[in-house]
Parts: structure tokens; sequence; C-alpha cells
């Protein structure tokens, strides 16, 4: 983590961690600043671009967050100090140097709270120039925790991980309302079929080889042989396939629950018709059973917007555990 990261801030500012539930919208950031004028301005202008930047690979280009904006007299409100992603900017002259301070789970849970303490602007953009991409980074993953919590006991399905567990030995915080389509010990496919849309898991292992596994055209190519065979589209002779006349997918190597992995977001369609949407999936190694995982989410939704599905996908399969 970036080393202004430095501490927590200040008691004497901010009350003792509290249990109750954050609020405020999925994909949602509230900044805070001194004045109007600030927002209006070359701050609100940088904040607008890191954290409005575009999700990769959408049909429609969506913004990452919506950014909202209060002043600080305002923060003393319970209703916008229980937001789940808070972004602080604080101007004073009287400041010697600019620093940062960052907490999880200051007034609400789960919540990311930073903050950018600054003797005037400029001092203020090149300290959020240095942090933008962890401070990025934080809000994305409190928006996946957030998510993942709201799959409380009583609302996670145990029968669909009992299955998991049964036939591939792994479980997934994976919400009620969502059926088995198919499962045995190499592959499952998990869906929740409503009115508005239809969101989709798909989980697809072999034996592992070696690392040219990762190779984004083996990813893609291991992905179109699954979905040409199981997953059918609506008239005969139609098949899901990885759409990349137009917009290529985007692979990203990362770490994924403190596994290597790369990460694949693009966009499908069906071969002889005209359905398509987002995917994101991981592929993996589980190296005890010495075996390739790859878990998939993918959804579609013509008439809604994207990105917050795709962020309720992403949360789900964050959430895998594969058992000893």
């Amino acid at each position: 983590m970036f080393i202004l990261f430095i501490g927590l801030i200040s008691c004497n500012e901010i009350s003792e961690v509290s249990q109750q539930s954050s609020t405020g919208g999925v994909n949602e950031i509230l900044v805070v600043t001194n004045n109007v004028q600030q927002w209006d301005g070359e701050i609100g202008d940088s904040i607008r671009n890191n954290f409005g930047r575009i999700m990769e690979v959408l049909p429609i280009p969506e913004r990452q967050f919506k950014i909202a904006n209060i002043n600080e007299s305002s923060l003393q409100k319970k209703i916008f100090k229980k937001h789940h992603n808070i972004f602080i900017i604080d101007i004073d002259p009287n400041i010697k140097d600019a620093f940062v301070e960052s907490r999880k789970n200051l007034w609400a849970k789960p919540q990311v709270v930073i903050k950018i303490s600054a003797p005037n602007i400029h001092e203020f953009l090149i300290s959020f120039e240095e942090l933008r991409e962890n401070a990025f980074d934080l809000f994305i993953e409190n928006e996946r925790q957030r998510i993942e919590d709201s799959y409380s006991k009583k609302f996670k399905d145990q029968k669909i991980n009992r299955k998991l567990n049964s036939f591939l030995h792994m479980q997934m915080a994976i919400p009620k309302g969502f059926s088995v389509s198919k499962i045995d010990s190499t592959k499952a496919w998990i869906r929740r079929e409503t009115a508005a849309n239809s969101m989709n898991i798909l989980i697809y292992t072999k034996s592992y080889s070696s690392t040219d596994d990762f190779n984004p055209n083996e990813i893609i190519k291991r992905r179109n042989s699954l979905t040409r065979t199981y997953i059918p589209g609506p008239t005969t002779g139609s098949y899901q396939l990885v759409s990349d006349e137009y917009i290529q997918p985007v692979f990203k190597e990362l770490s994924f629950n403190e596994m290597f992995a790369v990460e694949t977001r693009g966009l499908w369609r069906v071969e002889n018709d005209f359905m398509g949407g987002p995917f994101i999936s991981y592929t993996f190694v589980d190296e005890a059973r010495k075996r390739l995982v790859t878990i998939d989410g993918f959804t579609y939704a013509p008439k809604q917007n994207k990105a917050v599905l795709v962020r309720e996908l992403e949360a789900i399969l964050w959430s895998v555990s594969v058992l000893p």
C-alpha cells in the first residue's frame, strides 16, 4: 500500500468505529469538499477523471463510479457518515505539509474513508496523483465486500454450495434465486433468470499443464469450447462465443484471494442470433489438485446498465474458496 497511507484519522476528529451497516448505492463514492468552488474547479476535475473512469469492456460505456459531492458541514449528518465510500478533501493554509489518512469501518461497516489534507490546491493535486490508483483499488475492494456481506447466511444458497463442495471442492457466496443448470466434477453452470436480466456463473477446470495455460489465446479458446458445447442459444444451432470483432478482451495479472490469477474482461455474443453482453473471469491454479480453474460470470440485460450487474458478478466470483 502506498506509503502516504500513514495512519488512522485522529480520534479528536472523528468517533470510534461503528458497526452500523453502511449505506449508499452500488458503485458510488461520496466526495467531501470544503466548498463548491473546489468541486467545480481543478480538484473536482481530477477526482471525476479518476473515480469516474470508464469500466472496461462494456457494450456501451459506463463509469466505474457515480460520484456525489457534499460540503464538509454536511458530513456531520448521520445519513452521510454511513456512506460506504467516502473521500474527504481538506485544503487549509495552516497545514504545513500534505498528508493522507485512511480508515476502514470508521462510521459504518463495510466502509472506506480516505482523507487528503493539504495547504493548497497544488499540494493536494500532487498527493492525489501519487495515491489515486491505490484509493481507486480500495473503493473497488470495498464495493465487492459490501455486496458479499449483503448475502448474509439466510440469503446464501446453501444447496448450491453443497453441490459445489461435492462436485468441485469449492464454495462461493451465491445468493438465493440462482439455480444449478449443469454440474459435474469438471464444470458447473449456475444461473438466475428474471424478467429484467439473466445472471450466470460458469466454473470449469482442467489438469494444469504449464504457465502456457494462462496465455490469453488459450483462455479464450477454452471458454469458446465450453460455451459452444454447453451454453446453447435460443434458436437451433445457436451458441455463445467470445465477441472480439470490435472490442478486444482485456487481460490482467493480479493477486486473486492470495493466488496468482489472470482476470479476463470481454464481451460475448450468440452465434446465429442477436444476444450478447459482458463477461468477467478469473483463471488460477488449485495447487492441491493440480488443476487449472476458471470462474466466469456473464450477464444478459438488454434494457439495463451493465456496470452494477458486472460488479455483483465480480463480488460473487471473488467470494470463491477452494476447499482443502
